[in-house]
């Protein structure tokens, strides 16, 4: 796919000379004659690189602004900036405020396609750089504060120094990765390499392949393909959905574990290894060993240590971290500013059954970044119900707490006390189908004792719900 070069000149003349010698050497572009142009172009089309004039009679709206908007709200999209009036002074203001270079006109076309080349790649290794900060923190952030990720997090820093084995028991979808790069970046291994076989992914004859490596001769020479095994070896070994691999596969990990060692395919020599394996299963794992479809001395001894995840919808107070969470990913990887969701929008969110989990939500804010935000950006990039996907939006309970609109509408006809209740009901209503209609949790969240609540929703005539059953403990 060919790059994108946005350039911003108000001379027609000089964007179509410059566009031409960019077209001739392989780039696409796009053009804008001023500041309102750019933006407008910045918008409907996230661009590799910008090349903008420093003077664009536009008053205030100079290239030096536009460059400070790039700077600010599309991350490591680089600029260089040019200019015929150009001086030292106006170079050195022009990197100060972030330009990757800068150009005098007239320009030597060599010079313009040199500075390109190195601006996009110096883009690009700054968000490779990033996406690499962001997998290393992982470990400090577990997305989330339910009980269920306390406890995560606290196995986590309890078992990440030990070398011990680790089977994380959670739903397809949910975010069984993020807890086995945590434990990997808190141990000792940090340093060295973390792969991931997915089992789900790779044809049955590939799994093998892909973790053991290749070995042919064709009688002249010999041709290695080294697997998962030796380029994560020092490092950790996540195996995800190991309930969908052959049972000789099973057998062969077993005796993997066992060993310390393992063959390539095509050799008979054995390769000593130390790698640590973690491993994901569904929850109804035990089910499964009992129809042995899961070697039960497999299991019993990647065990060591035992995480459970429970589903998004039984830790629902986790979806606002986990978007945050997955938002920042999908920046970085797009290169664009991270986005926030409105208040109506969290509400639906949180209301949504999530029938694929984390896996789920993560496409969903990937797609939001790459496609809607691209077609709807009157809201100046905050997320609306409107950026959602359909199947998110339709699949919504039809208890969802109204509007702000319709809740304005509703109590501008009461008075400030009939107001107060009105809102009172609908944020215990809220808070108690966040947390499934446990009483507990709900006071805790709220600070209020337990019976000091049940007053309060006997007050609020606030009963079982279809989003929820009224439930102590």
């Amino acid at each position: 796919m060919a790059f994108n070069i946005l350039v911003v000149d108000d001379e027609a003349d000089i964007r179509e000379l410059v566009s031409g010698i960019l077209r001739d050497n392989g780039y696409e572009t796009s053009v804008a004659g001023g500041y309102v142009e750019a933006m407008d172009a910045l918008k409907a089309r996230r661009p590799n690189l910008v090349i903008i004039d420093v003077w664009l009679g536009d008053g205030d709206n100079d290239g030096i602004r536009l460059l400070d908007v790039i700077k600010k709200d599309y991350n490591y999209l680089q600029a260089i900036m040019m200019s015929g009036h150009g001086t030292i002074e106006t170079a050195v203001t022009a990197i100060r405020h972030g330009a990757y270079d800068f150009i005098e006109k007239p320009f030597d076309s060599r010079r313009l396609i040199t500075s390109i080349e190195k601006a996009i790649e110096a883009s690009k290794l700054q968000a490779e750089n990033a996406e690499l900060r962001i997998k290393a923190k992982v470990s400090d952030s577990i997305p989330g504060r339910s009980q269920n990720v306390s406890q995560i997090k606290q196995l986590v820093s309890r078992i990440a120094p030990l070398n011990g084995r680790c089977v994380i028991i959670g739903p397809f979808g949910s975010d069984r990765e993020i807890v086995a790069r945590s434990i990997h970046n808190l141990s000792p291994r940090a340093k060295n390499p973390f792969g991931v076989l997915n089992c789900r992914a790779a044809h049955v004859k590939q799994l093998e392949a892909n973790l053991f490596g290749t070995e042919t001769n064709d009688g002249v020479s010999t041709t290695i393909k080294p697997g998962l095994l030796e380029k994560v070896n020092g490092g950790t070994l996540f195996i995800d959905e190991l309930v969908v691999a052959p049972y000789e596969f099973q057998i062969k990990l077993l005796k993997l574990i066992k060993d310390d060692a393992f063959m390539r395919i095509g050799t008979a020599e054995k390769t000593k290894i130390d790698v640590r394996i973690i491993a994901s299963f569904p929850p109804d794992v035990q089910q499964l060993i009992s129809a042995g479809e899961v070697s039960d001395e497999l299991y019993c001894r990647l065990s060591a240590n035992i995480l459970k995840i429970l589903p998004l919808k039984s830790r629902r107070e986790d979806i606002p971290y986990l978007l945050d969470y997955f938002m920042e990913q999908a920046s970085v990887a797009h290169n664009v500013a991270p986005r926030k969701f409105s208040s109506e929008t969290l509400g639906l969110l949180n209301a949504y059954h999530w029938p694929g989990d984390t896996m789920q939500m993560k496409n969903m804010v990937d797609w939001i970044v790459t496609v809607a935000l691209s077609e709807n950006n009157e809201n100046d990039g905050i997320v609306t119900i409107n950026d959602l996907p359909k199947e998110i939006v339709d699949g919504r309970s039809p208890e969802v707490t109204t509007t702000n609109a319709k809740f304005i509408a509703m109590v501008s006809e009461l008075s400030i006390k009939e107001a107060r209740e009105a809102f009172e009901r609908e944020y215990f209503i809220e808070q108690l189908r966040k947390f499934s209609g446990n009483i507990s949790q709900t006071a805790k969240f709220v600070g209020m004792e337990r019976s000091a609540l049940h007053r309060k929703l006997k007050s609020l005539n606030i009963v079982d719900s279809k989003l929820f059953k009224l439930q102590e403990g």
